[in-house]
């Protein structure tokens, strides 16, 4: 493709997603939040991956009574900018108007030890600063090679340590997500993976559990207590990445300012 092609196509896509942005924002101003989601939906349909995106499709279902798409929504968004505190405290008040308010699952316990320090820190950041220790780590052995100065072993060893878990943290902030969000009023979960199982507990709206495992339709969920048991993956929304799209607003219902552009208000 030409460099004038190449031009047009990114001109061409950037006017489609600024219209499709100021629809959906212009659907939410008049109160029609389904067709507003549906506009932020299509965005990132489109592979577009921004947090001020899935901060406004989060309000978009919170104001339409789908708790559980906006839970996930705004767990999105943190989890592509945990400094978005507008996100955090709109999650917090949709907590509050679900049945259990159960928190959130647990991250691995090798993350919990390894990569503690790393939860407020975008997944470019980390990206970024894996990139720098990896570069000053070469640097410093080249500087070894080329002079012998004091010291430049334990510097080498210091980077490689510090590349070595940026690294980490990038590779588990572009990880799939395993948490989900129940989006039906009630999800059953049952003992085995089959609607003739006994049924062991009951999830509600915006429960947040972590799925283990996936099998024909099912999936295996773990709450932060530590319940276990089978659920119908169709009564839940991955957090992700991938991002997908939630089915509910093509069936109906069961404010802040944002980081770009005009941001929709939820309180």
């Amino acid at each position: 493709m030409s460099a004038a092609l190449f031009s047009l196509a990114v001109m061409i896509g950037a006017n489609a997603f600024q219209e499709t942005w100021d629809n959906a924002n212009a659907a939410y101003e008049l109160g029609n939040y389904e067709a507003a989601a549906q506009g932020y939906e299509q965005l990132i349909a489109s592979s577009v991956v921004d947090a001020g995106v899935f901060y406004n499709l989060g309000n978009a279902y919170s104001r339409g009574g789908h708790l559980g798409a906006a839970i996930a929504n705004y767990e999105r968004a943190l989890r592509l900018d945990p400094k978005l505190e507008r996100a955090r405290e709109n999650l917090d008040q949709t907590l509050r108007q679900t049945e259990h308010n159960l928190a959130r699952p647990l991250a691995p316990e090798w993350e919990q030890s390894l990569l503690f320090w790393h939860g407020g820190l975008r997944p470019a950041v980390s990206r970024g600063l894996a990139g720098l220790a990896w570069v000053a780590f070469w640097l410093a052995l080249a500087l070894r090679q080329w002079r012998a100065i004091r010291y430049t072993r334990i510097v080498a060893v210091v980077l490689f340590l510090l590349a070595g878990l940026f690294s980490l943290s990038a590779w588990a902030k572009y990880q799939a997500s395993d948490i989900a969000v129940a989006a039906a009023k009630t999800v059953p979960v049952r003992f085995g993976a089959s609607e003739k199982e006994t049924v062991r507990y009951e999830l509600y709206e915006g429960d947040r559990v972590r799925v283990d495992e996936e099998q024909d339709g099912w999936v295996r969920v773990n709450t932060i207590s530590g319940e276990r048991g089978w659920a119908m993956a169709r009564d839940f929304v991955r957090v992700g990445p991938p991002y997908e799209a939630f089915q509910g607003v093509a069936r109906g219902p069961n404010g802040q300012d944002g980081p770009t552009g005009r941001t929709t208000e939820n309180n």
